[in-house]
């Protein structure tokens, strides 16, 4: 592929197809950005929402704090069985050689 030089007399050439497909993209743009900018200033005159900020009670933290324990306690036993299915199993494959 050849370089071309552009200069002065360089020509460039639209078709009416394309500059009108330009103008209604253009057009279009427009549009959407004075929509948005209506939509933000409608935006800016509705009231304002406070959302309170949450208060955790004596109650709920010692129930969250036992599902905890309790959890951690059932993955406690879960791990010590495994941990015997994993010992009969090495002695197994220590027999087998």
């Amino acid at each position: 592929m050849a370089a071309t030089e552009v200069s002065e007399n360089s020509k460039f050439i639209l078709s009416i197809k394309s500059i009108g497909a330009i103008i209604a993209v253009v057009a279009s743009f427009i549009g959407m950005y004075y929509s948005l900018s209506m939509e933000i200033e409608a935006a800016k005159e509705l009231p304002k929402v406070e959302i309170p900020d949450p208060e955790i009670t004596r109650q709920e933290l010692d129930l969250k704090l036992e599902l905890i324990s309790t959890t951690v306690m059932g993955n406690a036993e879960k791990l010590d069985k495994i941990e015997t299915q994993v010992e009969k199993i090495e002695e197994r494959v220590y027999e087998l050689k």
